[in-house]
């Protein structure tokens, strides 16, 4: 049997007019029976637009009139990375949060400040000091039945993964590749903590990592992200 097309929906958009990144990567990773999986943002994933699923070996793809909008396959995934903060010191890093004002999203599903809490994640990611970016997160009702859903855990690590990138650049960034790791089950409506650090610079592309952890310090799902600048107008 076919795969039913994928519809995001369009509460769950990222830049104006698209779909929020983490939560689409999440959305086609889950159709692959796999703990760790890589996927690709080729182009804008549309909003309430039935999207084609097309399986290719081992890979899966969404398809929009037969052009790729992003595509997942099985990945590895070997991440060390600093220690976990507190959830105090996530609270207080979060509230440095470089985009409470003039976010260039302010919609975003992750991490827009113009979203309410009940219906988006409002994860506001800040630093911390020592090049550990942090945030609090304790999942919502909506986020799963006891355990957060998969599409959810994905679109969690999103914005967070591209605060160390806030401050380096002045231009927006958008999310070209999500490498994610689901290695626990996180639970609604528990305390946990999800952290970010950069990992190197590649010409217009930022190399970021981030994990999730309970509030004990036990890493419960980390990811790896590719964050493009957006090209600036001639004369910007």
């Amino acid at each position: 049997m076919p795969d039913e097309p994928v519809v995001i929906a369009r509460r769950f958009n990222g830049p104006p007019g698209s779909g929020h990144g983490g939560y689409c990567a999440g959305s086609l990773a889950a159709l692959l029976d796999e703990t760790t999986v890589e996927v690709t943002l080729r182009r804008p994933p549309p909003l309430d637009t039935p999207l084609a699923v097309a399986r290719r070996g081992a890979a899966v793809a969404l398809m929009q009139d037969g052009e790729v909008v992003a595509e997942a396959r099985p990945a590895e995934l070997d991440l060390i990375g600093p220690d976990p903060v507190g959830t105090g010191i996530a609270t207080a890093a979060s509230a440095r949060f470089a985009w409470h004002h003039d976010h260039p999203f302010p919609g975003c599903f992750g991490c827009g400040p113009e979203r309410d809490p009940a219906d988006a994640l409002c994860l506001f990611t800040g630093p911390v000091g020592d090049g550990r970016f942090a945030v609090p997160w304790r999942p919502p009702d909506w986020t799963g039945d006891g355990v957060v859903a998969p599409a959810f855990a994905w679109a969690a690590l999103d914005c967070p993964s591209s605060s160390p990138v806030h401050g380096t650049i002045d231009a927006p960034v958008v999310l070209g590749r999500l490498t994610v790791a689901l290695e626990g089950p996180i639970a609604v409506g528990a305390p946990h903590v999800i952290q970010a650090w950069m990992e190197r610079t590649d010409g217009r592309k930022r190399h970021t990592a981030v994990a999730l952890y309970t509030a004990a310090g036990d890493r419960l799902a980390c990811g790896r992200a590719v964050w493009v600048e957006l090209a600036r107008p001639l004369g910007a």
